[in-house]
Order: C-alpha cells, then structure tokens, then sequence
C-alpha cells in the first residue's frame, strides 16, 4: 500500500509476485492490497490480467474485499453493467455482497441517471436482508436533491431516523440543500433548527449552503448572524457569497454589520488575496 501512495505500482505489484522469495505466504489480504493500487490505473486491461492470474496461477480465493475494490474501479472507470455482473457472478461463487457492495453500485447508478437499476438495488438489498447504513442513506438523499425530490429526500431523513440510523451533517446539508434548491427557504430553516436540536453543529457546507440562500432570499440578517457565527470558527464562505451578503447589507444600510463582515474576512488564516479583500472594501466604499 505504500507503494502504491507513492504512485509506485509496478513495485507493488512485484513485491506481491516476489513475496515468495522472502519467505512469505501470499495470502487473500496481501493480493487485495496489491489490487488496490493497481485498481488506481484505471487500466481496465492491466486490471483483468492481473485478476486471471492471480487467481487462476496463484489460488487465490477472491473474498468480499476483493469483490468491492473490483467493482467500485469498474464503477470509476465507467463500465456500470460489467460492475453488476461482478457482484452477480461473485454471488453464485459463494461470495455474498455487503451494504459496500450495494452503496458503491447504486451510487454509481445514481450518478449515472439510471435510476431504475439504482432503484432496483436498494430494493434488492433490502429483500436480500442487507441493510442499508448511513452511506446508502446519504447516497439516496444526494439522488433525490439532484432530482430536485427535496420533500421525499426529507421525508427519507425521517425514515433514517424512526429506524434508528442517525443523519450525519452530510445528510442535513443535503436537505438543507434541496430545500434551498426547490425555493422552500422556511423549511431549510427549520431543517437547520432540526440539526441544532438534534446536538448536531453545522459544518462549513452547511453553513455556505444556508447563507448562500438566504442571501438569494433577501434575508441578510439571519445570513449576517450565520456568517459571523461561522467566521469566528476561521471557516470562510466562497468570496461570491461573501460579496452578496456585503452588497445586500449595503443595500439595507447595516453599515456596522457589513463592516464587521469585512473585518472578519480580514483575519483569516490562511489570508484572502489582496485582490479579494480590497473587493470586500471597494463594496463598502461605494456611494
């Protein structure tokens, strides 16, 4: 694996070959390490040939391991189809999927807009009695917000919870998101609420995400109080949120809070650009 981190696969590759040499057993753990790298070519046919003889040379047994680095390099090379048979044919072998398994092909379904595969998956997996955990969630949350499904992403946060899998800041964010997205600003507001009674702090994201929309909403006070909330925690929003929120500030004339903004964004570490900070102020300069 160190090799392979060090972009050296041929040598990591070898080192599997030659581990023989230097008197140790090639074993299920040592090949799924060296597949791992190589799986980082994205070099189908190097991939396949390695596959063939390890297994068909050297005995190895593939195990779930094995199967779930094979199929998420197929999913990132592209070849979703030849991922699920993967699974399929591994699981008349013997080898039965896990909720990996199953989260990395239907998100790759999912990204792909087929949603009808990937929709078929999540039922198969639940009838198979493989749960989905928070990743599968997440994925599926991510898929309906891309489909502009804020409500039914909402509804399937809920679901998360009566079964008693909690939603991680990734999830809110996503809500959050959606809601924004579809124009339903009091309902991000009250997922946001949500979040804080739940124990939860938002994240930057989170945070970016609200602010972002409040300021689109008109609403630059509670955008103020989120982006001074978050700039003390020397977490900073992208500059053209930061811009909006300066220019509708002007335009309400809270000068100190605008000015308060700026001189937050001057104690950033690491520093804005000057460029940047001289921007923030030619805002607050203007007549």
């Amino acid at each position: 694996m160190l090799y392979g981190k060090a972009g050296m696969t041929k040598h990591a590759i070898n080192t599997f070959y030659d581990m023989h040499l230097y008197g140790c057993k090639r074993t299920i753990k040592s090949f799924n390490a060296a597949l791992k790298v190589l799986t980082g070519t994205r070099d189908l046919g190097v991939i396949e040939a390695f596959l063939n003889e390890a297994t068909q040379k050297l005995d190895i047994i593939l195990d779930t391991f094995s199967v779930n680095i094979i199929i998420k390099a197929f999913c990132e090379i592209g070849i979703l189809d030849r991922a699920y048979l993967v699974m399929v044919q591994m699981e008349k072998l013997g080898i039965r999927p896990d909720v990996i398994t199953y989260t990395t092909l239907i998100s790759a379904f999912y990204n792909n807009n087929r949603l009808e595969i990937g929709n078929g998956l999540w039922n198969l997996m639940v009838r198979k009695g493989c749960l989905p955990n928070l990743a599968t969630f997440n994925v599926r949350v991510q898929f309906l917000v891309k489909r502009r499904q804020s409500w039914q992403a909402n509804d399937l946060m809920g679901l998360m919870q009566r079964i008693g899998i909690s939603p991680d800041e990734v999830t809110y964010n996503l809500v959050i998101k959606g809601f924004c997205q579809a124009g339903y600003l009091e309902m991000a507001k009250r997922v946001y609420s949500a979040l804080h009674a739940k124990g939860y702090k938002p994240n930057v994201k989170i945070y970016q995400t609200m602010i972002h929309y409040l300021c689109k909403g008109g609403e630059f006070d509670l955008a103020y109080t989120m982006c001074k909330d978050c700039m003390r925690r020397n977490w900073f929003l992208n500059v053209d949120t930061i811009y909006a929120l300066l220019e509708g500030l002007k335009k309400n004339r809270h000068f100190g809070k605008a000015k308060m903004i700026v001189t937050l964004a001057q104690r950033r570490v690491p520093p804005f650009s000057s460029n940047q900070l001289s921007s923030f102020q030619s805002i607050l300069s203007r007549s």
